[in-house]
């Protein structure tokens, strides 16, 4: 089989493949008990969340800003005239 054949056929095999994995996540999602199940899992993240998180002052976008502006101005010359 050439290439051309071999990587059309894995196409519509993820295709098809596709297709399958989201009926089976929108039946997992609408089990009745799917969010029992995930609980544990949600309050461990949670939990690492808030006992390794950092206190931030902001958030962020001062900085960015400041990044912005600095990327925009024209760059100067050095004292011997050469950039």
């Amino acid at each position: 089989m050439d290439r051309q054949k071999q990587s059309l056929r894995w196409v519509k095999t993820w295709q098809k493949a596709a297709v399958a994995l989201q009926k089976l996540k929108a039946e997992e999602l609408r089990s009745k008990d799917y969010y029992e199940k995930k609980r544990k899992v949600l309050d461990e993240m949670l939990q690492y969340a808030c006992d390794t998180g950092k206190v931030r002052l902001s958030s962020g976008l001062v900085e960015q800003q400041r990044l912005f502006m600095k990327m925009k101005q024209p760059k100067t010359q050095d004292k011997g005239g050469q950039s």
